[in-house]
């Protein structure tokens, strides 16, 4: 999928960001942002669709991996779609979502589309299940010890491209 036909699918899109911006976001998290997610961010600042676009596939296990996507996270006023927000829910004083990386997207089951901010997954992209969330005790903060964190694709360009249109029956 190109950036233009993701544009097409996207409702209620937010200003793009300018490098300031992304900039300014970047020293709050403390880490630069990989290239083509910071280009991403400067064409598309978050949005709403409302489960559109499906993401379809296998996990780098190679077990098979289907769902929608429903926001888009960009820094935006709305919670639902604010990277900062996201942070705060899932990082803020408990690491639900591994400190390495960052909610980008979600689904339309509450599940996270993330990305990688450090050591070997930086610049990589994961999904997030809730429903296999471990009891915060029993886990040590990392993606291996999460247990509920699977790599979909070794960059977000290849994600990106990947993405493809729901078909309603």
């Amino acid at each position: 999928m190109t950036l233009d036909q993701f544009m097409t699918y996207l409702a209620k899109p937010g200003a793009p960001l300018s490098d300031a911006e992304i900039a300014a976001f970047e020293a709050e998290i403390g880490v630069r942002l990989p290239d083509d997610y910071r280009a991403f961010l400067q064409a598309v600042n978050g949005g709403a669709l409302g489960g559109a676009l499906l993401i379809h596939g296998a996990t780098a296990d190679g077990d098979p991996f289907d769902t929608d996507i429903q926001h888009v996270g960009g820094l935006r006023p709305e919670p639902q779609l604010d990277l900062r927000n996201a942070r705060s829910v899932y990082q803020d004083w408990v690491a639900r979502i591994p400190r390495e990386l960052i909610w980008i997207m979600d689904d339309s089951s509450g599940n996270a589309i993330c990305l990688g901010l450090a050591g070997e997954a930086r610049g990589r992209v994961y999904f997030w299940d809730q429903e296999r969330e471990p009891d915060l005790d029993e886990t040590d903060g990392t993606i291996e010890g999460a247990g509920n964190v699977s790599l979909i694709a070794h960059s977000f360009e290849t994600f990106f491209s990947g993405l493809q249109l729901a078909t309603r029956l």
